[in-house]
Protein backbone atom coordinates (compact mmCIF):
# COMPACT_ATOMS: atom_id res chain seq x y z
CA UNK A 1 0.00 0.00 0.00
CA UNK A 2 1.11 3.61 -1.21
CA UNK A 3 2.10 6.13 1.76
CA UNK A 4 -0.87 8.04 -0.05
CA UNK A 5 -3.01 5.23 0.29
CA UNK A 6 -2.37 4.62 3.80
CA UNK A 7 -2.52 8.43 4.86
CA UNK A 8 -6.34 7.84 3.19
CA UNK A 9 -7.21 4.85 5.25
CA UNK A 10 -5.58 6.43 8.01
CA UNK A 11 -7.81 9.61 8.00
CA UNK A 12 -10.97 7.43 9.72
CA UNK A 13 -8.76 7.33 12.84
CA UNK A 14 -8.83 11.30 12.96
CA UNK A 15 -12.66 11.29 12.11
CA UNK A 16 -12.98 8.70 15.17
CA UNK A 17 -11.18 11.44 17.50
CA UNK A 18 -13.54 13.92 17.22
CA UNK A 19 -15.20 15.07 20.17
CA UNK A 20 -19.11 14.80 20.35
CA UNK A 21 -19.71 18.14 21.46
CA UNK A 22 -18.03 19.83 18.42
CA UNK A 23 -20.24 18.19 15.86
CA UNK A 24 -22.78 20.27 15.89
CA UNK A 25 -20.89 23.18 15.99
CA UNK A 26 -20.10 24.91 13.06
CA UNK A 27 -16.53 24.96 11.44
CA UNK A 28 -16.86 29.15 11.15
CA UNK A 29 -19.97 31.30 11.10
CA UNK A 30 -22.57 30.27 8.20
CA UNK A 31 -20.28 27.43 7.60
CA UNK A 32 -21.31 23.53 8.16
CA UNK A 33 -21.18 22.13 10.92
CA UNK A 34 -18.82 19.10 11.96
CA UNK A 35 -21.31 16.48 11.55
CA UNK A 36 -21.78 18.41 8.17
CA UNK A 37 -18.16 18.11 6.82
CA UNK A 38 -18.05 14.40 7.98
CA UNK A 39 -21.24 13.75 6.25
CA UNK A 40 -19.86 15.86 3.42
CA UNK A 41 -16.61 13.65 3.27
CA UNK A 42 -18.56 10.89 3.42
CA UNK A 43 -20.20 11.44 0.17
CA UNK A 44 -17.33 12.18 -1.67
CA UNK A 45 -15.90 8.75 -1.01
CA UNK A 46 -19.49 7.50 -1.32
CA UNK A 47 -19.61 8.94 -5.22
CA UNK A 48 -15.89 7.33 -5.80
CA UNK A 49 -16.90 4.14 -4.71
CA UNK A 50 -20.07 4.26 -7.79
CA UNK A 51 -18.94 6.42 -10.01
CA UNK A 52 -15.17 6.35 -10.69
CA UNK A 53 -13.56 3.32 -9.29
CA UNK A 54 -15.62 0.91 -11.32
CA UNK A 55 -14.91 3.02 -14.53
CA UNK A 56 -10.77 2.80 -13.52
CA UNK A 57 -9.15 1.16 -16.00
CA UNK A 58 -5.84 1.48 -18.44
CA UNK A 59 -6.56 4.57 -20.24
CA UNK A 60 -9.93 4.79 -19.46
CA UNK A 61 -12.08 8.20 -19.84
CA UNK A 62 -13.59 8.62 -16.36
CA UNK A 63 -16.65 10.80 -15.99
CA UNK A 64 -16.53 14.60 -14.89
CA UNK A 65 -16.80 15.00 -11.68
CA UNK A 66 -20.36 15.44 -10.55
CA UNK A 67 -21.17 19.64 -9.50
CA UNK A 68 -19.63 20.45 -6.53
CA UNK A 69 -22.49 22.27 -4.75
CA UNK A 70 -25.21 19.90 -5.94
CA UNK A 71 -22.92 17.05 -4.33
CA UNK A 72 -22.83 19.45 -1.35
CA UNK A 73 -26.35 19.92 -0.97
CA UNK A 74 -27.35 16.36 -1.14
CA UNK A 75 -24.46 15.63 1.75
CA UNK A 76 -25.99 18.28 4.23
CA UNK A 77 -29.30 16.51 3.94
CA UNK A 78 -27.37 13.19 4.48
CA UNK A 79 -26.16 14.39 7.87
CA UNK A 80 -29.63 15.02 9.29
CA UNK A 81 -30.13 10.90 8.67
CA UNK A 82 -27.20 10.12 11.11
CA UNK A 83 -28.69 9.55 14.62
CA UNK A 84 -25.79 9.52 17.02
CA UNK A 85 -22.42 10.27 16.44
CA UNK A 86 -21.25 7.06 16.57
CA UNK A 87 -23.32 6.38 13.16
CA UNK A 88 -21.88 9.23 11.62
CA UNK A 89 -18.67 8.07 12.56
CA UNK A 90 -19.19 4.61 11.68
CA UNK A 91 -20.81 5.19 8.61
CA UNK A 92 -17.55 7.32 7.35
CA UNK A 93 -15.62 4.53 8.25
CA UNK A 94 -17.35 2.20 6.62
CA UNK A 95 -17.51 3.80 3.27
CA UNK A 96 -13.57 5.03 3.42
CA UNK A 97 -12.49 1.64 4.33
CA UNK A 98 -14.39 0.40 1.05
CA UNK A 99 -12.84 3.15 -1.01
CA UNK A 100 -9.63 2.58 -0.12
CA UNK A 101 -9.97 -1.66 -0.64
CA UNK A 102 -11.36 -1.04 -3.97
CA UNK A 103 -9.17 1.33 -5.19
CA UNK A 104 -5.88 -0.90 -3.56
CA UNK A 105 -7.68 -3.35 -5.74
CA UNK A 106 -7.06 -1.72 -8.72
CA UNK A 107 -3.83 -2.47 -10.54
CA UNK A 108 -1.57 0.53 -8.78
CA UNK A 109 0.00 0.64 -12.95
CA UNK A 110 -3.05 2.45 -14.89
CA UNK A 111 -3.69 5.49 -15.69
CA UNK A 112 -6.57 7.33 -16.60
CA UNK A 113 -8.08 10.74 -17.75
CA UNK A 114 -11.61 12.18 -16.04
CA UNK A 115 -13.80 14.02 -18.28
CA UNK A 116 -12.50 15.93 -20.63
CA UNK A 117 -9.69 16.76 -18.74
CA UNK A 118 -5.94 15.90 -20.07
CA UNK A 119 -4.04 15.00 -17.43
CA UNK A 120 -3.14 11.32 -16.45
CA UNK A 121 -4.03 10.05 -13.08
CA UNK A 122 -2.95 6.93 -11.50
CA UNK A 123 -4.86 5.53 -8.16
CA UNK A 124 -2.49 6.85 -6.00
CA UNK A 125 -2.65 10.31 -7.55
CA UNK A 126 -6.26 10.36 -7.58
CA UNK A 127 -6.21 8.80 -4.04
CA UNK A 128 -3.96 12.76 -3.53
CA UNK A 129 -6.62 14.86 -4.59
CA UNK A 130 -9.06 13.51 -1.19
CA UNK A 131 -5.91 13.21 1.22
CA UNK A 132 -5.59 17.06 0.22
CA UNK A 133 -9.38 17.63 0.58
CA UNK A 134 -9.23 15.44 4.00
CA UNK A 135 -6.83 17.41 5.23
CA UNK A 136 -8.32 20.90 4.14
CA UNK A 137 -11.05 20.04 6.33
CA UNK A 138 -9.32 18.31 9.10
CA UNK A 139 -7.11 21.98 9.74
CA UNK A 140 -11.05 23.63 9.86
CA UNK A 141 -11.72 20.74 12.18
CA UNK A 142 -9.00 21.72 14.17
CA UNK A 143 -9.05 25.52 14.56
CA UNK A 144 -12.36 24.76 15.25
CA UNK A 145 -11.30 22.45 18.43
CA UNK A 146 -8.63 24.90 19.47
CA UNK A 147 -11.07 28.16 19.86
CA UNK A 148 -13.84 26.01 21.26
CA UNK A 149 -11.25 24.81 24.10
CA UNK A 150 -10.16 28.43 24.71
CA UNK A 151 -13.27 29.33 25.18
CA UNK A 152 -14.20 26.53 27.92
CA UNK A 153 -11.72 27.92 30.21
Amino acid sequence: MSKTMKEFEEFVFYVDSIDDELLSIPIAEGKWTVKEVISHLTNWDAYSIEKMVPYMKDNAILPEFIDHDTHNIVAIELAKNYKDSEALKNGFRETRKKLVSLLNSVSSDISFTIGKGKRKYTIDSYAKIFVHHDKQHQEQIENLRFSYKANQR
